[in-house]
């Protein structure tokens, strides 16, 4: 495994090999609590971001020629697939970067690293640490350029004012809520993202006005573990959680939507719901996803979405799970599972309810001894039998 120092500058082919061109770029920072977003900008020639579907981020997770796809966060982890040969000949360099979503800086972070991996095994590594960094906001990682018709890695480690935003602003564009008129526009960038930080915060969410319904909702689960490192993000084979929900519908039927038992759902069909990526391995980068059809929303009355941890010991501090909920047009929801509690296998993560055609969407964060416990709890009324998958 070839180590790089912070300024080495480095042929991709040496990290690498020679004709590989599908690799992993893994990233990981330590020691910040609050959420971290992880971005690659595909600049031109001149270095900047000249066309902003080439950001590749929380709500551009890939580029049109499939070039990068940012895989879902796991705490403080992510990173991007590249295949590099698919990258146009107007994209020149990609910069990857990392800005912090609240009030700390990076010179709390306690230790971080850039990696490349092929078929998820480590073939570099990148480290620094907090004391490189005071009070910024944002890091500029890395990257990579072409030089003489082959590409090139520079392990920048600076540190960088300001935020997202002005990271977008350095490469040239321009943040969607911040853009004024100007005869030749840069490209514009939307950062919207909502954080339901506190048990009780709720958004309600209006259906676009053109369209029919809510669209494909996806809600999907990612965690990771700080022990028995395995795998692109290092998940723990020790624990496995599940994903699943408890629905009403708008008829009164009650039921429950998991891998337990075999409950997977349907999409197309009542109940419009549908588990798909269960993770039994601890290694899918992916994690495991819900999926509600909000074009049939008034055939539902609420969703409860809860994970549990199916094997291994009862123990969220070190799982910190996230789940995300994207629909069409709206910004990405995030709800981490940080309210942690022992002793208790099921966590209720959010509640999804039809509110007269609106979606109202509410943190929930309540930990609970098992499904039985969480059913009356939140007055479902169903009878459990033992299951399995």
């Amino acid at each position: 495994m070839t180590t790089i120092l912070k300024g080495q500058r480095i042929a991709l082919s040496v990290l690498v090999d020679n004709n590989v061109d599908s690799f992993q770029i893994g990233l990981q920072i330590t020691g910040i609590k609050a959420a971290i977003d992880f971005s690659c900008f595909g600049l031109d020639v001149q270095q900047k971001l000249s066309n902003d579907a080439y950001m590749t981020f929380f709500n551009q997770p890939k580029t049109p020629c499939g070039a990068v796809e940012l895989s879902v966060p796991i705490g403080n982890s992510s990173g991007f697939m590249c295949h590099i040969n698919k990258l146009p000949a107007t994209i020149d360099r990609l910069v990857f970067t990392a800005a912090i979503d609240g009030s700390e800086t990076m010179g709390q972070l306690q230790a971080g690293h850039l990696r490349f991996l092929v078929a998820g095994k480590e073939r570099a590594i990148f480290s620094f640490s907090g004391s490189d960094f005071q009070n910024e906001k944002a890091l500029m990682l890395g990257e990579l350029y072409r030089k003489d018709g082959t590409w090139r890695f520079n392990a920048i480690g600076q540190g960088f004012n300001g935020g997202m935003a002005a990271l977008v602003n350095h490469f040239g564009g321009e943040v969607l809520e911040e853009r004024k008129d100007k005869l030749i526009p840069p490209p514009k960038v939307s950062l919207s993202k909502i954080i339901l930080e506190k048990q009780g915060d709720k958004i309600s969410l209006e259906k676009p006005s053109n369209a029919s319904g809510h669209g494909r909702i996806v809600c999907n689960l990612n965690w990771t573990s700080d022990n028995q490192k395995k795998g692109f993000f290092g998940k723990s084979k020790g624990i496995d959680l599940d994903f699943g929900c408890l629905y009403e519908l708008s008829n009164g039927t009650k039921h429950v939507v998991q891998a337990l038992g075999k409950c997977f759902g349907s999409y197309d069909n009542s109940p419009y719901i549908q588990l798909a990526g269960d993770d039994r391995s601890g290694t899918s980068t992916d994690g495991e996803f819900l999926y509600v059809n909000g074009n049939h929303l008034i055939d539902i009355k609420r969703i409860c979405i809860y994970a549990f941890i199916y094997e291994g010991a009862v123990n969220w501090t070190q799982a910190n799970a996230v789940v995300t909920i994207s629909l069409p047009e709206q910004p990405v929801i995030e709800v981490r599972l940080d309210t942690h509690q022992s002793n208790s296998n099921m966590c209720a993560i959010a509640m999804l309810e039809n509110n007269g055609g609106e979606l109202k969407l509410t943190k929930l964060g309540e930990y609970f001894r098992g499904h039985q416990e969480l059913d009356k709890h939140y007055k479902w009324g169903m009878r459990w039998s033992v299951g399995n998958k």
